[in-house]
């Protein structure tokens, strides 16, 4: 029950990520340790349907609600207190740097040129970065009015952002000029239920278009080049670290930051940091635990295999992929 609640956990700062501005859901992912999981969970969900379906739900659940929560937030009372929220999503990405470079060299000795990798992906990251926030003047244009299309463009744009890590999907709607749009088909959803209700499954129908193909280019990817795949992720992760940091130093405010609120948002990052660091360890743990009772049942039900495989998993840190596993004996 723990890791379930710790899975939802993870699964809500991923949703609010999907929404805030200048984060990315799948950095968020990625700097909790889940991203190969995940993606190989979905992708091959029928190979192992209850693993898949224990270590999903949670995940989807709580990325439901913190997409749906910090989307109300946004519309109400996010604007007032914008740095110190991004602050604490940047300490979560932060403190999960040190478990991130270990999967990285899943390991291995460091190799010097996975440098170059992480350079890339710093460069091709940043540079969507920057056109976020400069060749895209939010405060000019009229919001667009909701429509089933535009809502379908939306929906896509957030599961590309969720599964390709970097990429902030709230900068580009609002450079579409539809942001407040589309936060209020779900903000105020009750206001007109039936045109929403069209307008949220068309988003859906956006997410399904994009991620299945997009999960399983993520997917081979990182089986075919994992090393290589995690140090351009991390590159990403940098880039959006900085974007973030630009963005907040660059955007209007009513009043200007003093020492009491520059001590606050240091405080929230440190608390962030912490709390990422804390979180994957203990996650790490209660999978391990869990991995260990379900290998003894396993035992004791003479299907030993599988559930041993998965403790071998936890221990080594070693995400093998479903196709990859020996059959069970029969």
């Amino acid at each position: 029950m723990k890791l379930f609640f710790s899975k939802l956990l993870a699964g809500f700062v991923i949703g609010a990520g999907a929404i805030i501005p200048g984060l990315s859901g799948g950095i968020l992912a990625v700097s909790m340790g889940i991203y190969q999981k995940t993606i190989e969970a979905v992708t091959g969900f029928f190979k192992a349907p209850k693993k898949n379906f224990r270590f999903l739900l949670p995940l989807i659940i709580g990325g439901g609600i913190g997409w749906l929560v910090f989307m109300f937030l946004i519309d109400k009372t996010f604007a007032k207190y914008q740095t110190e929220v991004i602050s604490i999503f940047l300490g979560l990405v932060v403190g999960s740097i040190p478990s991130f470079i270990s999967e990285a060299n899943d390991g291995k000795p460091f190799k010097p040129t996975s440098l170059v990798y992480t350079l890339i992906g710093f460069a091709f990251a940043f540079a969507l970065v920057l056109c976020s926030l400069f060749m895209g003047d939010t405060a000019v244009g009229a919001q667009r009015e909701m429509t089933p299309l535009l809502a379908l463009v939306c929906g896509a744009v957030v599961m590309f952002g969720v599964v390709t890590p970097g990429v902030s999907t709230s900068f580009i709607i609002i450079n579409m000029n539809c942001y407040n749009s589309f936060l209020n088909v779900f903000a105020h959803f009750f206001d007109d239920p039936g045109k929403n209700l069209v307008f949220a499954g068309f988003t859906a129908l956006g997410f399904l278009l994009v991620a299945v193909p997009m999960l399983l280019l993520a997917r081979t990817m990182l089986r075919k080049f994992h090393r290589q795949s995690f140090y351009f992720l991390f590159g990403f992760l940098l880039a959006t670290l900085v974007g973030c940091i630009i963005q907040e130093s660059i955007r209007p405010r009513t009043e200007a930051l003093t020492a009491l609120n520059i001590a606050i948002i240091a405080v929230l990052f440190i608390v962030g940091a912490v709390i990422s660091f804390v979180m994957e360890r203990a996650m790490k743990k209660m999978e391990l635990h869990e991995a260990e009772e379900n290998a003894e049942a396993g035992e004791d039900a003479g299907k030993p295999a599988e559930v041993l495989e998965e403790l071998e998993e936890l221990k080594t840190g070693d995400v093998k992929p479903e196709t990859e596993k020996p059959a069970e004996n029969k």
